[in-house]
């Protein structure tokens, strides 16, 4: 009797999951300008309707479940051109920006390793606290769809909590009225217009199934050298991109001389986007329109494009289970765009020795009050290594995952001096792989002497007055 209880208990357990998926075919159509042509109620400011085709590695044998923004609904799932029957239910979802999701599960008699889910829906703006909150369908800000799991806008096959994973996107196709253009993350293959309706082909290929991220607007665009900028249909907006231009050239031919080196052939896009936060996702990357006209006035606006376009260049391959996971993901693209800046801009302009000096002294003042400057409580400290995947979102930004990284990476430039500290870079950068020892070792190669301080550094809250460059 014990042993059936068990059996039964795994079956309940085991009978409904996410299936791996290999590939993706997805095409959607956004309604920015008007939804109640297809009869919704709903009101008329936000509006899609998509079909996927997921193909799996194997035929699922059991039912399999999946995941979409809690606005969307099924229409159909299709299997062999037969309508396969399923369940739903509005469930909680760490994966989702509004924490809430659409659990779909279908059920068990799957004839082929190939589904074509058709659903549409509405996104608005989250009720929810996030960290980012421009995921919308509307007529006067276009389309926005975040990638990193923020914005489930086609089937997600990752049960909460669990890591993500790679897919074939062999094809993502948009449809939107003719005087949208739209975004996607990957390779353009084409666009046309006709009779009234923008189409654009993109292939994302290879890549995470949380990386992918769509974006739509009445943009002009230019380009060099492959890069990319999608500015709005406005004279201050045009003049500014023509600038935003010129730094990322410059910053593309720093970073791929000085970090990683990036194939040319992939493109970079640079899109203006409405107030609502600064993405980069791959080869995507998203500047909200304040940061973008501010940029020949305003150093945040070239220190905010460099961090999100440094991403690519310092993404050495890890876990979500890797200890150096926050410091890569997250620490990493917020030290480099200091980097970026003290290499690109003369002193007057970025003078890092005086950034990094104001940098310490508030970290300092963090740790002994625990409060930001405007009295908000701060959450404990951690030693950089100990932040987990799960706890980015409330390191980022924060006195830790920002101002002890700054430190620390800088320590180690101060230590090594400018030669030395970009053959570090180089070799650093070359890993395919990470860990405490491989990291360690590279470190000692330059700085013999440093191994009791690197550990200080990334597996301790410590801060001992050597390490203090104030007085310096």
């Amino acid at each position: 009797m014990k042993t059936k209880l068990i059996f039964i208990i795994l079956f309940l357990c085991f009978r409904a999951e996410a299936q791996k998926v290999r590939s993706y075919e997805i095409n959607a159509e956004f309604f920015p300008e008007d939804a109640q042509m297809w009869g919704y109620e709903v009101s008329p400011d936000a509006f899609m309707r998509a079909n996927s085709i997921v193909e799996f590695s194997d035929t699922p044998k059991e039912e399999t479940v999946f995941y979409l923004h809690g606005e969307l609904k099924i229409d159909s799932i299709l299997d062999n051109g037969k309508r396969r029957k399923y369940s739903s239910e509005k469930v909680f979802y760490s994966y989702e920006y509004s924490n809430v999701a659409l659990k779909v599960i279908i059920d068990s008699n799957s004839e082929s390793n190939k589904l074509n889910i058709y659903y549409s829906g509405f996104f608005n703006p989250s009720r929810a606290s996030s960290l980012s909150d421009y995921m919308r369908i509307n007529k006067n800000e276009g389309v926005y769809l975040r990638s990193y799991g923020y914005s489930l806008w086609f089937p997600v096959f990752i049960e909460r909590n669990k890591q993500s994973y790679k897919a074939d996107f062999k094809s993502v196709s948009v449809k939107l009225p003719e005087k949208f253009k739209a975004i996607v993350t990957g390779k353009l293959v084409s666009e046309i217009v006709e009779n009234g309706i923008y189409t654009a082909l993109w292939k994302p290929g290879l890549i995470d199934i949380c990386d992918v991220q769509c974006a739509a607007h009445d943009y002009k665009v230019i380009s060099e050298n492959n890069i990319y900028v999608y500015h709005y249909n406005n004279s201050n907006s045009e003049k500014n991109a023509v600038k935003i231009l010129d730094y990322v050239i410059e910053l593309k031919q720093l970073f791929s001389r000085s970090l990683i080196q990036i194939d040319n052939d992939i493109p970079i896009f640079i899109n203006e986007m409405p107030k609502y936060g600064d993405i980069s996702s791959a080869n995507v990357v998203g500047i909200q329109t304040k940061v973008f006209n501010s940029f020949e006035n305003d150093i945040h606006s070239k220190a905010t494009i460099a961090h999100e376009l440094v991403h690519p260049y310092v993404q050495i391959p890890i876990s979500r289970k890797n200890e150096f996971y926050a410091l890569i993901i997250e620490g990493f693209p917020s030290y480099f765009q200091t980097y970026a800046l003290s290499k690109t801009l003369d002193k007057e302009a970025f003078n890092i020795e005086k950034y990094m000096k104001k940098t310490e002294k508030r970290y300092l003042t963090y740790r002994k009050t625990g409060k930001t400057r405007r009295g908000f409580k701060l959450p404990k400290e951690k030693p950089i290594l100990k932040i987990t995947a799960d706890e980015i979102g409330t390191y980022k930004d924060k006195f830790v995952l920002n101002d002890r990284v700054y430190l620390f990476m800088y320590d180690l430039w101060i230590k090594m001096g400018n030669e030395k500290y970009d053959d570090f870079l180089k070799e650093l950068f070359e890993f395919q792989s990470i860990d405490y020892l491989s990291f360690e070792k590279l470190v000692l190669k330059y700085i013999p002497e440093y191994q009791t301080n690197l550990n200080v550094w990334l597996n301790t809250t410590d801060f001992p007055e050597a390490f203090k460059i104030i007085n310096k």
